[in-house]
């Protein structure tokens, strides 16, 4: 303890009251010398003694325990400092410096390591929450242990002077090179099919020449081109497929680089698409004829084009044809100028005629097929003759052929084991209630999946695919029956659009599929395939470290898998050709934006505050000394950064005694003024 004193006051008035008549003396003081006052001492010495009686003077006497001087220790652990490699030596470094501050008598050592994230690194933050509790005047300083890549360097300084001085000790070394990609625009959407555009940027001070851009969307390269460091490009992108693209840009390897993490650049482009077109053609009017037309009408993106032929030959009559109110079949339009325009096309019990389209016709429809389109053939009777469009050119992609039997028996639709694990007809409810149907075209698969089956386990639904397109038969036109919810119905309309969706490619419908969702628990890994066992999948971190996922089947054809995500950044998942990618926080990481070790942002800060910038190399091997200085003396020089020695302390016991009556002050100083008048009058 140490006893100290101290003058205080204890005022008799409010402090503004004695403000006010401080300032009325000052004035009066000042017009009396303006007009030649001869006293102006004695005056302003009897002012003064009036104003102190009227403050009280006070001796105050105090014990006084001495306050420990508090030091700030902040060490970068965020990803930045890992990609470059540095995270174990600013720790060490760190503890270093601590340890050897521990030692120091009156001097509290304070240490906190900040992670980054979405936001960054939060270096000035952190410092400012470790001395929330700490008073002003007991702040020696702060050390900052870190590479220099902050994102939270105030624009107003004076929010930081009073932590003065801060001092900068920067890991690595600011002449090593680092390559960075940045990306500047990107599409959230794009249309199927379409063109998107993307602005980046490579940023790399001492690149020659230009540098290789790759770009891949969901593990496929999908265009190499080049563009010049430090100047913005833009590239143009087909989105592939409707649902999640996974688009990632990345730039050739730099020499030295400090790390390759920081060279690509990824977002999710969600494809869709602008509508889809189908053709419905219903070779003649039946019970059923309106199944497939409200369902494609109900579905807000579909546009839905479609005939029924309502006067074959044989029911040819001698009305004249200006009293028809029937149009013609654009056949030429439909099945020649326009037909790649459509996604689906759908015959629902077509009699093959000669004379309404000709054979050059179904080998277009064959040809789009197998360039990418799709095609629905829904079996009347009149497929089990020579007027089935198998007796066609579509013959060569269909997968089931008819044998010519008609079957008119009542049977339940079942699902085989194909059709069990087939995302068309996998999980369709309660399948033990549907209701029968009556009629069944015979027919022998030749290639595809039969996915349902009818009377004597026959084919009933064929799913295939020809080229890069996909096919279907319906070997019965009784779907119909389920509709009028006959013995019960069944699942028409769900098992009919999920047919639909699977024949147009929907992503979600696909039979083999790989999907990588973020989750509370870390990733869920899913596989959908036809296949009664599956690998394991193979899951990538954003460090690109490699480890097996196995899988348990949760539904028939669906396996899963939970698994941990401690990284953050961009995730892949392998199985054979497929492959899947998830974004674990943020897909561009601002930490991993920039990794190379600066002092520019520090600067500013140091500067103000009075403290030191020192490279400290890649290890911490070039550390300063650390010295205690005056409280405003300089703070740091060449090796060496310093701490204040405030003299703070705590008071632990105080006592008062007035210094004379604050009356007999006052009255002094009316006497002086007396005196004062006395000699002026003199």
């Amino acid at each position: 303890m140490i006893d100290a004193g101290r003058i205080g006051f204890d005022p008799l008035a409010p402090a503004f009251a004695l403000m006010l008549l401080a300032g009325a003396a000052l004035l009066f003081l000042g017009v009396y010398l303006w007009r030649g006052g001869r006293a102006p001492v004695s005056r302003a010495l009897g002012l003064g003694l009036i104003l102190l009686g009227l403050a009280q003077p006070l001796f105050i006497s105090e014990r006084r325990e001495p306050a420990d001087d508090i030091v700030a220790i902040i060490v970068d652990q965020s990803e930045s400092m890992a990609l470059a490699g540095r995270r174990e030596s600013a720790a060490a470094l760190g503890q270093k410096v601590a340890a050897e501050l521990s030692t120091e008598k009156g001097l509290e050592v304070r240490v906190r390591e900040v992670r980054g994230g979405p936001d960054g690194t939060a270096l000035v933050t952190a410092l400012e929450e470790t001395l929330t509790d700490a008073a002003r005047d007991r702040v020696a300083g702060a050390i900052l242990i870190t590479d220099g890549q902050i994102n939270d360097a105030p624009a107003d300084l004076a929010r930081i002077k009073t932590l003065a001085p801060i001092h900068g000790l920067i890991m690595g070394d600011p002449a090593r090179r680092d390559r960075r990609l940045e990306l500047f625009a990107a599409p959230a959407f794009g249309i199927v099919g379409e063109r998107t555009t993307i602005e980046a940027q490579v940023f790399d001070e001492g690149a020659q020449g230009p540098v290789k851009i790759t770009v891949t969307i969901d593990g496929k390269i999908t265009k190499e081109t080049s563009a010049q460091p430090n100047r913005p490009f833009k590239l143009d992108i087909v989105t592939p497929k409707r649902g999640p693209n996974m688009v990632v840009i990345e730039a050739e390897r730099g020499a030295g680089e400090i790390t390759e993490a920081n060279n690509r650049a990824a977002f999710s482009l969600a494809g869709m698409r602008d509508r889809l077109r189908v053709l419905l053609v219903t070779g003649e009017p039946y019970s059923g004829a309106r199944v497939w037309r409200n369902l494609l009408k109900s579905d807000p993106s579909v546009d839905l084009v479609h005939f029924t032929i309502l006067r074959p030959p044989e029911k040819q009559d001698f009305t004249p044809l200006d009293e028809l109110a029937l149009i013609a079949f654009p056949t030429t339009e439909l099945f020649d100028e326009k037909l790649n325009e459509f996604d689906l096309i759908i015959f629902d019990r077509y009699r093959r005629r000669g004379d309404i389209l000709l054979f050059t016709y179904f080998e277009n429809i064959a040809q789009r097929v197998e360039a990418g389109g799709a095609i629905l053939v829904v079996a009347g009777p009149a497929d089990a003759g020579f007027e089935s469009v198998f007796q066609t050119p579509l013959a060569g992609i269909l997968p089931s052929r008819p044998t010519g039997r008609l079957i008119e028996e009542a049977y339940r639709p079942q699902q085989t084991q194909a059709g069990l694990r087939h995302p068309v007809t996998r999980a369709l409810p309660e399948p033990e209630r549907w209701g029968r149907w009556t009629r069944l075209v015979e027919a022998r698969a030749t290639s595809g999946q039969v996915v349902l089956s009818g009377a004597g386990d026959r084919p009933l639904m064929v799913l295939g695919r020809a080229g890069r397109g996909r096919v279907a038969q319906l070997w019965t036109d009784q779907v119909w029956l389920w509709a009028r919810g006959y013995e019960g119905g069944g699942p028409h309309g769900e098992m009919l659009r999920r047919l639909a969706h699977w024949l147009m490619q929907e992503p979600e419908l696909d039979d083999e599929r790989l999907t990588l969702t973020p989750s509370p628990e870390g990733l869920l890994v899913e596989r959908s395939t036809l296949n009664e066992k599956t690998d394991a999948v193979k899951l990538i971190d954003p460090k690109g470290v490699e480890r097996e996922v196995r899988l348990s089947e949760t539904l028939p054809g669906v396996w899963r898998a939970q698994t941990n995500a401690s990284e953050q950044g961009l995730y892949e998942a392998r199985a054979g050709d497929l492959r899947a990618y998830a974004a674990v926080g943020p897909l561009n990481p601002r930490e991993a934006a920039a990794v190379n070790a600066t002092d520019a942002l520090l600067r500013p800060m140091t500067r103000e505050t009075g403290g030191g910038l020192e490279y400290v190399g890649e290890a911490g091997e070039r550390a300063p000394a650390i010295r205690r200085v005056e409280r405003g003396a300089l703070a740091h020089g060449q090796g060496w950064i310093g701490l204040e020695r405030n003299g703070a302390y705590v008071v632990r016991a105080s006592a008062a005694e007035p210094l004379g009556p604050g009356w007999l002050w006052a009255f002094a100083g009316l006497l002086v003024l007396f005196f004062s008048w006395r000699r002026e009058a003199g």
